[in-house]
């Protein structure tokens, strides 16, 4: 245990029912709004800026779902979702692009993606993607 700012005892564990997601984007900006929000809505959330922080991450700790964006520059999101699913396939991912095409979407799915997302999408969208993959009864 350690004490929190405000002084009190906080375990340094997160609660062991609390769903973790690992978001993988080059865009920092896109990186705190969806972290900071599934925060909010109960996830724990470790960010990373590029694949191979997403792949390091894996390594050292338990995800039960990445969200990744296809478009990074030295590693994409597809090349990071064969990854994740040789090392790690019992961890759900959803790829998701500002650039998307139907062949993008056909090969991230077939690859092993639970599900793949077309930016620009809504919070409200991400959440019940995130919810329905998971099986979580956050409302």
């Amino acid at each position: 245990m350690e004490q929190n700012e405000r002084g009190e005892q906080q375990w340094l564990f997160p609660d062991l029912l609390q769903k973790c997601i690992l978001l993988v984007d080059d865009d920092f900006s896109v990186r705190t709004l969806y972290s900071r929000f599934l925060n909010k809505e109960g996830y724990l959330v470790t960010a990373v800026k590029n694949g191979y922080q997403g792949i390091e991450a894996l390594g050292k700790h338990h995800f039960d779902l990445a969200l990744v964006d296809m478009a990074m520059p030295g590693m994409n999101g597809i090349e990071v979702l064969e990854n994740i699913r040789r090392r790690r396939p019992e961890v759900a991912v959803v790829i998701y692009t500002a650039y998307g095409s139907p062949e993008i979407a056909g090969e991230a799915i077939e690859k092993g993606a639970a599900d793949y997302l077309d930016k620009p999408f809504s919070l409200k969208e991400l959440k019940a993607t995130v919810k329905r993959i998971l099986g979580d009864n956050i409302p």
